[in-house]
């Protein structure tokens, strides 16, 4: 369904059930900017727990810095 179908839909509902409609939608679009909100920096992200606690690998040893250059 494309906008100009749904469009023609919310114009067949009585005005009572359009302005359900419209409240639906701003209530999602709220949950959806409040989800959005959330992680508000870095050290509260994903990454920044990842940071903070990172995953072990059996048998990695780092490049020393001279390894590093060297490549």
């Amino acid at each position: 369904m494309g906008y100009a179908e749904l469009i023609r839909h919310l114009q067949d509902l009585p005005e009572s059930q359009q302005a359900e409609v419209f409240d639906f939608v701003e209530q999602l679009v709220q949950r959806n900017q409040a989800a959005q909100k959330k992680v508000t920096n870095l050290a509260a992200s994903i990454l920044g727990e990842l940071m903070r606690n990172p995953i072990m690998v059996d048998s990695f040893t780092p490049l020393s810095r001279e390894e590093a250059n060297e490549r």
